[in-house]
């Protein structure tokens, strides 16, 4: 017969530890709001969740709070710490009201010490969860850095990487070219298309970068209609390749509404600087690109300026 102090279709091992660890601790009743540890405090005892809701949580010096995950019944918490003697990495609250089997870390060691499947049961329970949160920290850290709609890089992780490698190619010698592309006529394509056919268009010049760089270029949304990718080990010919193919790619793809602007296609202007020749810090380097793309859009747009 189930125990009745576990929730039913309790799994046969779960049951199995809930006897083990009922022999070595105690159940409690808590209501909803209160901690049964905070960050930092030792790791004396374990929990076994039976019945509510509980919820680990990260608790920053500085800023908000973050949830990292919600315990359902039948898990244990807290096992980590137990375990390894050091002090907890996380907080643990009530989210609802809980009743709770709380077991010394003691005690817990030596049922673990006792029953290698219930080791071998929290092992992969663990995996489980750090899997889970591994992919929520990959999906947060990639919004974070990304322009949400073009999905390339957003300006300020491309700023921070463009820093990082002119230091690298400082030290090794290597070039680091930048290119800066501007949509022709863009605000004349919004006003005359509207803003959802010009983010299909964002979208497509942004694909039609991606496919033609190489693997390992850093492409990025400048801001507004305007792009930046960085070629490390790339001189002034190869950008200006680069550059020359995504403007071809561009004027050949047929946009709806393209045909509406002053060229009868959307068109792109580039303009191509290179560290060390061009510019030695990003700064600077980023300040020449966009003199010659002013000058590409001088010149009469649609092309790709370098010197």
């Amino acid at each position: 017969m189930p125990n009745p102090a576990l929730p039913p279709n309790t799994a046969p091992i779960v049951e199995q530890l809930y006897d083990e660890l009922a022999a070595e601790g105690r159940e409690e009743d808590l209501p909803e709001g209160v901690y049964l540890w905070k960050q930092g405090d030792p790791g004396d005892s374990v929990v076994l969740l039976l019945e509510g809701l509980l919820e680990v949580v990260n608790e920053p010096v500085e800023g908000e709070h973050v949830v990292l995950r919600t315990v359902e019944p039948v898990e244990v918490v807290g096992e980590i710490a137990a375990t390894d003697g050091r002090g907890r990495s996380a907080a643990v609250r009530t989210l609802t009201a809980c009743r709770v089997l709380r077991v010394s870390a003691a005690r817990f060691r030596g049922v673990l010490n006792r029953r290698s499947d219930v080791l071998w049961w929290q092992y992969t329970q663990e995996v489980a969860r750090v899997r889970t949160l591994t992919r929520r920290l990959t999906g947060t850290q990639r919004q974070a850095i990304t322009d949400p709609l073009t999905r390339l890089y957003n300006f300020g992780f491309f700023r921070q990487r463009l820093e990082d490698e002119l230091q690298r190619a400082e030290e090794t010698e290597d070039l680091v070219s930048l290119v800066l592309f501007d949509i022709d006529h863009f605000k004349h394509f919004n006003d005359t298309n509207g803003h959802q056919e010009g983010n299909e268009v964002l979208s497509g010049v942004a694909a039609i970068m991606k496919r033609t760089g190489r693997r390992g270029d850093i492409l990025a949304r400048y801001g507004g209609e305007e792009f930046v990718c960085m070629l490390y080990g790339a001189a002034v010919d190869e950008a200006a390749k680069f550059a020359e193919m995504v403007r071809e790619a561009i004027a050949k793809e047929p946009f709806p509404g393209g045909e509406k602007q002053p060229k009868g296609m959307v068109t792109i202007s580039a303009g191509v600087a290179t560290y060390p020749g061009d510019a030695r810090d990003a700064a600077q380097l980023l300040e020449e690109a966009d003199k010659r793309l002013y000058r590409a859009k001088e010149g009469g747009r649609n092309r790709v300026v370098c010197d």
